[in-house]
């Protein structure tokens, strides 16, 4: 029986090719996708959604979320936009382009907000659902603050977010530095999510002769993903470089991954995790250590099978011959 998947995403590169990957799988049955502000604005997140799923030919229902993060604008000093971008071949790329290379939609947004599709959707559910989060948790944590008891309407949560030795924003992970508070709110609700930070993330990696061969098999999805993790290869060759040349990171992918084949992460502990918020530790995530430790609030991979992940994955996309 397949299982039924949100998906809350801030569509840019890495979550458009991790709801590929969603959606090509037979495992799981993708119920709806939530869009929250991220890597881009919540207009374009939702817009780059919905041209995928048309290009795709899939009628998902897409439903848009917060536009902000839940505080963090409401402080000046706070409201930093940053982007990860390099002057190639002439040219300024960006690891997240604003809008999708794919044509307008022929799909529409859902009139209801995110937070009442969750509401509705964990209340009315015959069983748990599961949740799979590649952006800010801003939807989540709102939907978890104004009714707490559906926590135990979810089945499963796994979060794509948080690092413990490998940051990307200061010393944090982005996003959980485009929404700290959303992040602690989610850790504070008695679920207890599989977090797949940067420390699993930056070791599935995919190489730029994997890629060629993701190109090679002559199918939308293999072409259009191909394309998008050439252009993250730049960005980590020219900004970023990883421990493999040539190569890129896909941590969305991975979240998706693990929850179809949980032993794609690999050193997974039980810990406590509290979110910063300020200065220079703001959505840093830190790991009790203490002798007398605090109950664990999620399960932390701290490392991830690099080929387990890459085969699956390549594999996935070959199915696709249908989506021209």
């Amino acid at each position: 029986m397949k299982k039924k998947v949100i998906l809350d995403v801030d569509t840019g590169s890495d979550d458009a090719i991790a709801i590929m990957l969603a959606m090509l799988s037979p495992e799981i049955e993708v119920q709806a996708i939530c869009t929250c502000s991220g890597n881009v604005d919540i207009g374009h997140t939702t817009d780059n959604t919905l041209r995928l799923l048309s290009r795709m030919g899939r009628n998902i229902p897409v439903y848009r979320g917060l536009p902000e993060p839940l505080v963090k604008k409401l402080h000046n000093e706070r409201s930093v936009t940053k982007k990860l971008e390099a002057v190639i071949d002439g040219k300024v790329a960006r690891m997240h382009d604003d809008q999708l290379n794919l044509p307008d939609s022929i799909y529409r947004e859902q009139e209801i907000p995110a937070v009442f599709y969750y509401k509705e959707a964990l209340t009315n559910a015959e069983d748990p659902l599961n949740i799979i989060t590649t952006g800010p948790l801003s939807n989540l944590a709102t939907v978890l603050s104004l009714w707490p008891d559906l926590a135990g309407r979810i089945g499963s949560l796994t979060i794509m977010g948080g690092g413990h030795k490998i940051y990307n924003n200061n010393y944090a992970e982005g996003n959980f530095w485009h929404d700290p508070e959303a992040a602690q709110i989610v850790l504070n609700s008695g679920i207890v999510p599989t977090l797949v930070p940067l420390d699993a993330t930056h070791q599935a990696i995919i190489t730029s002769d994997e890629i060629e061969v993701l190109r090679s098999q002559g199918n939308f999805c293999s072409e259009f993903a191909a394309g998008l993790l050439k252009q993250r290869m730049k960005l980590h060759t020219a900004n970023q470089p990883l421990h493999l040349p040539d190569s890129a990171t896909m941590h969305d992918v991975v979240a998706v991954a693990a929850f179809l084949d949980p032993e794609v992460l690999m050193d997974v502990r039980d810990v406590r995790c509290a979110i910063g918020f300020t200065g220079s530790a703001e959505g840093h995530c830190a790991i009790d250590r203490r002798e007398s430790r605090e109950k664990p609030n999620c399960r932390f991979a701290m490392s991830a099978d690099r080929e387990r992940f890459v085969k699956r994955f390549l594999e996935t996309f070959a199915k696709a011959k249908d989506i021209q």
